[in-house]
C-alpha cells in the first residue's frame, strides 16, 4: 500500500457558533493516493504534538487490523451468537470469545518461523530476548495443586 500523506495541527470548529472553541487542537491527517486527483481520506487524531508523520499514518492505518480481528471474532469464534438477556451472561460470552481469540493469535505467532528472533514492530519495549518478551504470558503455578 502506498500513498502520500500530509498532517497539520487544527482546531475543530464545533462550538464556534456560540463564540467559543470546545474542541482542543488536534492533528488532521490527509491521505492522497497516487492515482487520485485529490485527497480521499481524512483523520482527526489527539496524539501529542511531537508525534511524527510515520506514527500518525501507522495509527490511522491500524484500523484495518482491528476490523479484521472483529470480523474473525464474529465469523470464526461466534462473538455475535449470544442470545441471552443478562449483562453477566453477555460479559461471560465476550470474555470467553476474547480468550479463544488470544489463544489462536498466540498459536499463530508460535508457528511462525522466526517468532523468537523477530520482535513485533512499532511496539513499545520490543525486545529480541524471548525471556523479556512482553507479549508472552508468564507461567503461573496453581497454588492449589501439589508441587
Amino acid at each position: 500500500m502506498k500513498g502520500r500523506f500530509a498532517a497539520l495541527r487544527v482546531q475543530p470548529s464545533h462550538g464556534h457558533t456560540h463564540g467559543k472553541a470546545d474542541e482542543p487542537i488536534c492533528w488532521l491527517l490527509a491521505e492522497w493516493p497516487p492515482d487520485a486527483e485529490e485527497p480521499t481520506k481524512f483523520w482527526l487524531s489527539n496524539l501529542p504534538e511531537s508525534t511524527t508523520l510515520r506514527d500518525l499514518v501507522y495509527w490511522a492505518k491500524i484500523r484495518w487490523w482491528v476490523e479484521q480481528n472483529y470480523q474473525q471474532l464474529k465469523d470464526d469464534l461466534g462473538l455475535d451468537h449470544f442470545e441471552g438477556r443478562s449483562f453477566t451472561g453477555w460479559n461471560h460470552h465476550v470474555t470467553l470469545s476474547m480468550i479463544a481469540f488470544d489463544f489462536l493469535v498466540l498459536e499463530g505467532f508460535r508457528s511462525k518461523k522466526n517468532f523468537w528472533v523477530d520482535p513485533p514492530t512499532c511496539q513499545e519495549g520490543a525486545t529480541t530476548s524471548p525471556a523479556d518478551a512482553p507479549w508472552i504470558l508468564p507461567f503461573v503455578r496453581d497454588p492449589y495443586l501439589p508441587a
